[in-house]
């Protein structure tokens, strides 16, 4: 299994964002209006949003080598947690998004990261 690449520097994480990844919730309404709920699966996976600011135009190709390397979210991945240092098994959710960040010579990467 691939891991995460490891860029040039250390980008800043901003907009970082974490959550479940779906509510696995069932919900049905009788006609008495009592409300019955159960769970649909067993297992919730975690998901991350997290945006590298300032990454050089080589950490850019990196991450685009990676992501086209991994099929964007079909192949899973070893991926450490920056906030608490875990290793975890992912996928991206969907492609990474990249944009300039102030000017061309450095690059904004957008990526939500689903729990495998």
């Amino acid at each position: 299994m691939l891991d995460f690449p490891t860029l040039t520097d250390i980008p800043d994480v901003d907009g970082w964002e974490e959550q479940r990844a779906f509510d696995p919730t069932i919900r049905v309404r009788s006609e008495a209006g009592y409300l019955k709920t159960r769970p649909r699966t067993t297992r919730v996976p975690m998901q991350w949003k997290a945006t590298y600011s300032y990454l050089s135009a080589e950490d850019k190709a990196t991450l685009q080598s990676f992501e086209a390397s991994v099929g964007v979210g079909s192949g899973a991945f070893n991926w450490t947690n920056p906030t608490d240092a875990v290793v975890r098994i992912v996928r991206f959710k969907e492609p990474v998004k990249y944009a300039p960040a102030g000017s061309k010579l450095r690059w904004r990467a957008e990526m939500t990261l689903e729990e495998a």
